[in-house]
């Protein structure tokens, strides 16, 4: 293979893997909670360098939510904040190495969570997309 080829297929195969996750839109990283025999669904949430994995979660209205979240490990803290549409906060906890389990019954709507931390001169985790949607469904 010539190089000049070469250099155009390296140079499509990053476009595609560049694009192709980000064209994939947010039903591509959504998780559906599962629900155990118990009637409860469950999520586990992994924060890290800036990111929540799952960053999109989807849940049954009127059904009891677990949501276990955790932190990679690292030396930058993090958080996990859920607040509501109208900004009423419903959970605010620090994240460890060891998963903290956070319970809720949540009716439908669209919920937010991210890491409120910031540090000093730099843009806030939120910011730099540490952050996701809770979406309940009926």
């Amino acid at each position: 293979m010539k190089p000049a080829m070469f250099a155009r297929c390296c140079a499509i195969a990053i476009a595609m893997l560049a694009f192709g996750t980000s064209a994939a839109g947010p039903d591509a990283l959504s998780y559906q909670a599962s629900r155990d025999a118990d009637g409860v669904q469950r999520v586990a949430l992994v924060g890290g360098n800036y990111f929540f994995r799952p960053e999109h979660i989807v849940a049954q209205a009127g059904q009891p939510l677990e949501i276990s979240v955790k932190v990679e490990p690292g030396v930058v803290p993090h958080s996990f904040v859920l607040e509501a549409a109208d900004g009423t906060s419903l959970a605010d906890v620090k994240l460890g190495e060891e998963a903290q389990t956070l319970r809720f019954n949540l009716t439908a709507g669209k919920y937010v969570f991210y890491c409120s931390k910031r540090l000093l001169g730099f843009k806030s985790h939120r910011e730099r997309g540490m952050a996701g949607v809770l979406e309940v469904r009926e």
